[in-house]
């Protein structure tokens, strides 16, 4: 009797037990439920962030490629215009004086902060990798981008000072009309003329044309981003 008491007894509390266990077992997989419905929201919210950061990046870039290409335009008319046969010292300073801009196109846009947001808080990690390698290319090419168009800035600057320096352009000199304008102009060479503007020229064309690329990269990358975000935001 008291065996078979035992046993019941023991029954008992194994049934006991496993109770407990599938009790925690069922708090823990809501629990995760739970957690991973919460996990999905906050990947949905970002998404929806990202999506309406891109679309204002693309219009702004679209932009930049416009007035790039305006710009080109201009230049282009200039140096066609200089190699005409009947071009002299007369076309080239009217064109080195005072038509030519030395404004150039910039391409900083602080709008990295959702995605800044999301890096520093971790919510970056819950996203599906692939999808996350995707938008660690697209904003590492945006630094590639404001690098490179950093490094053609400073070079076509020095050109542009050093020309400044020995002539000046009417938008940036003090001296636009008098006798120290005159001075400086009436006897100019034509040869020392051409050698200073030639360069302040090229490294802003070059500037402008290395700018266009990469902004054009940044357009593909984000559009294709965009498309993989959508398509994860309407699932």
């Amino acid at each position: 009797m008291k065996k078979n008491k035992l046993l019941s007894y023991s029954a008992y509390a194994i049934g006991e037990v496993l109770l407990v266990v599938i009790g925690i077992y069922i708090a823990i997989q809501f629990n995760n439920w739970n957690e991973e419905k919460k996990q999905q929201a906050i990947v949905k919210t970002n998404i929806g962030i990202l999506i309406e950061t891109l679309k204002e990046d693309t219009i702004y870039y679209r932009e930049k490629v416009s007035s790039i290409d305006w710009l080109n335009g201009v230049l282009d008319g200039y140096e066609k215009r200089l190699n005409q046969p009947t071009s002299n010292l007369d076309t080239l300073i009217k064109i080195s004086r005072d038509e030519f801009r030395p404004g150039i196109i910039s391409t900083g846009k602080d709008n990295n902060d959702a995605y800044n947001s999301m890096t520093m808080s971790g919510e970056i990690n819950l996203f599906d990798k692939e999808l996350r390698q995707d938008i660690y290319r697209l904003y590492t090419q945006h630094k590639v981008l404001e690098e490179s168009a950093s490094d053609h800035f400073n070079t076509y600057l020095v050109n542009l000072n050093n020309f400044n320096s020995k002539f000046g352009l009417n938008a940036t000199s003090p001296f636009k009309k008098g006798p120290i304008a005159k001075a400086i102009w009436e006897d100019v060479d034509i040869r020392e003329l051409a050698v200073a503007f030639h360069p302040m020229f090229n490294t802003k064309k070059n500037h402008l044309g290395q700018t266009k690329r990469q902004i054009v990269k940044v357009i593909e990358m984000t559009d294709a981003l965009l498309i993989k975000l959508n398509q994860v935001h309407n699932d």
